[in-house]
């Protein structure tokens, strides 16, 4: 069996791919702001990337007007401000009460945090197939893995604070194109370990991908690390893959 693997390998040419993406910031002024990647060029910085839709849209007002209740007013006798986030979808975030006396502006939570986290470009993972080129055998251990990093540093700006993500690869699903699909924790090997292998029973040309699920912690301005809320999910293009019966050939024999 792995001499036939051996075989198929030095067969068959190389399947690999990249994927790049660089710093992220978060623009935080008051109104609509969006999240885009910057990236170093000669000239200063460049950016790219930019998202079509905002993340939401900041909103700031006087907690009241006239007469106030002692909930509403600062240790100094003036009103408070009241401020929020509303995203999108019409969901309100951040809505908090705070004294401008106290420079107290609204504080980044852990909501606001997962909304940006969704809107940061992230790379799919790219993969490779043993054996390479393209080709596999029908009724044969198909190796699938992935070389792409599994742990990402991103740092954004939230209401003008500084706020680093800690992100990682949860897990994988792959799609195999003929009705199968598993997801592993497992980013798979190469040959010999074969993590990941799938068996095509049928000859045909097939479009396996793999989507990867990130997970992230983060920490406002150097503090403690938190669990962001939720997970973000990127899907991988389709490789071109096509599955062909071993056909024996006789080549004769030296006199």
């Amino acid at each position: 069996m792995w001499r036939l693997y051996a075989l198929c390998l030095a067969l068959l040419a190389s399947l690999t791919g990249t994927a790049v993406v660089d710093e992220v910031d978060v623009d935080s002024d008051p109104g609509q702001f969006g999240v885009w990647v910057e990236e170093a060029t000669d000239g200063g910085i460049d950016r790219v990337g930019d998202t079509s839709q905002p993340i939401g849209e900041y909103h700031q007002q006087p907690a009241c007007v006239g007469v106030c209740t002692g909930e509403l007013t600062c240790p100094d006798g003036t009103f408070k401000t009241h401020s929020w986030y509303v995203l999108p979808n019409g969901d309100v975030i951040n809505n908090a009460y705070w004294c401008p006396s106290e420079a107290a502006p609204p504080q980044v939570t852990e909501s606001l945090v997962a909304t940006a986290f969704q809107r940061i470009p992230l790379p799919p993972s790219t993969f490779q197939i043993q054996p390479p080129g393209g080709r596999t055998l029908v009724n044969f251990e198909t190796n699938f893995f992935t070389r792409s990093d599994q742990t990402l540093n991103r740092t954004v700006r939230l209401l003008g604070q500084r706020v680093d993500l800690r992100i990682e690869a949860h897990s994988y699903t792959w799609h195999f194109d003929d009705g199968e699909t598993i997801t592993t924790s497992e980013p798979g090997a190469p040959y010999p370990r074969l993590q990941i292998t799938h068996n095509y029973l049928q000859t045909g040309r097939y479009g396996p991908a793999l989507d990867t699920t990130w997970v992230a912690d983060y920490r406002v301005n150097g503090g403690a690390w938190r669990p962001v809320p939720g997970s973000v999910t990127i899907e991988g293009a389709a490789a071109q893959l096509r599955a062909i019966e071993a056909r024996p050939t006789l080549v004769g024999y030296g006199s």
